[in-house]
């Protein structure tokens, strides 16, 4: 088994990885500097971010838009320095133009997730990093001098080490679960769950909605209390509720417990939704009520709303009660999901949960536990939500720590 000693490596080649390597290199030119990566190639997850434009950060990133134990304070901390602004100028230096859309959402100017990749392999490459792919690592180990890193085919001994392997999120095909390792080292970690993921729910008519795409105000309701909004386009599936405005709230309802209200028409009151309805029943009795919701909704969509309230839609208007046109109303302002527990991390864009953040330091992410051993990234128990917040994370933290190494 070949040996060897570096200064510092970093096991995993995605975001953060990267970044950390390249800032560690520029810091510390005569030194050693190895990117451990499992996959056959560095950044392949980089590549699909953004539906394959990648949404590298986001203007207004705050630590509103994060969520984990203790992330607020970590958030604030990194976010002095390593804000988006910083992360921009960076790139801007490494040659990436960028553009920010209406909604402060940030992309390279080529639109093509490749063009991030490339700048940061051009610079690793500039600074002579080595990167070592199809890499296993079997075992961990703290040394006096270091960190001892086994694989089948070498045996690192590294003074610093960085984990930035990722989470359980697999929509690239690109699980990196690295509790394991981390356990091995006495590193706590919470549960992890899939997080900007479709979510899972019960329900007798999405079979017939799949596919259909509608505008809504998504509420995630937990023992009858609201927990939090988020309006946008939902997509129905055979077995979930999908888009973005679902996935801010996956975080959580994936637990299970919770459920899911869909207001459909959210610029119109509860008043003004009964009244259309009602003057809908009433102005043509001669129509069926498979036909009201012309002109409103998919047409699926409203035999679906019929059905969920026991109503057939071949019942003709005229024989509906206003008991029952109250409970159409109902479902239209707040129908109602239950979600189910969900550990299904193949479509999920990010992991939560992960290291507990109090087991790092917030200014420098080196452990409490062991001196030179830094985590940063999807390998913490933080994560954003949808827009570019976890790349910028990602960026900051992979700074951050470069830095200090």
């Amino acid at each position: 088994m070949k040996k060897r000693n570096v200064y510092a490596a970093v096991i995993g080649g995605g975001t953060a990885g990267l970044m950390c390597a390249i800032r560690a290199a520029e810091n510390h030119p005569e030194q050693t500097i190895v990117i451990l990566e499992k996959a056959d190639r560095i950044g392949k997850k980089l590549l699909v971010t953004g539906n394959g434009r990648c949404n590298l950060s986001h203007i207004g990133a705050n630590a509103k838009s994060y969520h984990g134990d203790g992330s607020d304070t970590l958030i604030n901390i990194l976010f002095k320095k390593y804000n988006p602004d910083a992360v921009l100028t960076y790139f801007r230096s490494l040659g990436l133009l960028t553009h920010t859309d209406s909604e402060q959402r940030v992309y390279p100017l080529s639109n093509q997730a490749s063009s991030v990749l490339d700048v940061l392999r051009m610079r690793i490459a500039q600074l002579n990093i080595e990167t070592i792919c199809n890499t296993d690592i079997r075992r961990i180990q703290k040394t006096a001098e270091g960190y001892e890193i086994a694989t089948p085919e070498l045996r690192l001994s590294a003074k610093k080490l960085v984990i930035a392997a990722g989470g359980k999120a697999d929509y690239a095909g690109r699980n990196n679960d690295s509790r394991e390792l981390l356990r091995s080292l006495g590193v706590s970690m919470t549960e992890l769950t899939p997080s900007l993921s479709p979510v899972k729910v019960k329900s007798d008519v999405l079979k017939s909605l799949k596919g259909i795409r509608a505008t809504a105000k998504a509420t995630l309701i937990h023992n009858k209390k609201i927990v939090k909004t988020e309006r946008g386009e939902v997509q129905f599936t055979e077995n979930a509720l999908s888009g973005i405005c679902i996935f801010n709230l996956s975080r959580r309802a994936n637990r299970g417990g919770y459920a899911i209200q869909l207001n459909l028409l959210p610029d119109f009151s509860d008043e003004q939704v009964e009244q259309e309805i009602t003057q809908r029943f009433r102005r043509d009795k001669d129509a069926v009520c498979g036909e009201i919701f012309t002109g409103i909704f998919h047409k699926n969509i409203g035999l679906a709303l019929l059905k969920s309230c026991g109503v057939k839609p071949s019942t003709p208007c005229k024989d509906i009660s206003i008991k029952e046109i109250k409970s159409l109303c109902r479902h239209i302002t707040g129908w109602r999901f239950v979600c189910e527990e969900n550990h299904d991390f193949k479509k999920a864009q990010v992991t939560a949960g992960g290291v507990r953040l109090s087991e790092i330091d917030p200014h420098s992410f080196e452990s409490n536990r062991h001196r030179g051993l830094y985590i940063i990234g999807e390998t913490l128990d933080i994560d954003g939500d949808c827009g570019g917040y976890n790349l910028q994370f990602a960026f900051a933290s992979g700074m951050c720590v470069g830095d200090h190494l």
